[in-house]
């Protein structure tokens, strides 16, 4: 069974891209090479909310995700 974190962060920085950038760190997921994809669920996947991400392996590892952001 696989398993789909749910996590979010907040970044504030005077650039837009530096604001993502934070947030990513806040969220734990500032160390990946982010790969996004849709956001379809598959029938066997467990969906956790946690408040940062785990361990999800050495900087640098591609990691697939959905994402959303919000830039005010």
């Amino acid at each position: 069974m696989n398993t789909i974190h749910v996590a979010g962060g907040v970044g504030v920085a005077d650039t837009a891209m530096a604001s993502y950038d934070s947030a990513l760190a806040d969220a734990n997921l500032h160390n990946y090479n982010l790969v996004a994809v849709s956001s379809v669920v598959p029938a066997d996947a467990a969906v956790t909310r946690v408040e940062r991400a785990p361990d999800l392996g050495p900087a640098g590892n591609r990691l697939t995700v959905v994402e959303a952001r919000r830039t005010v």
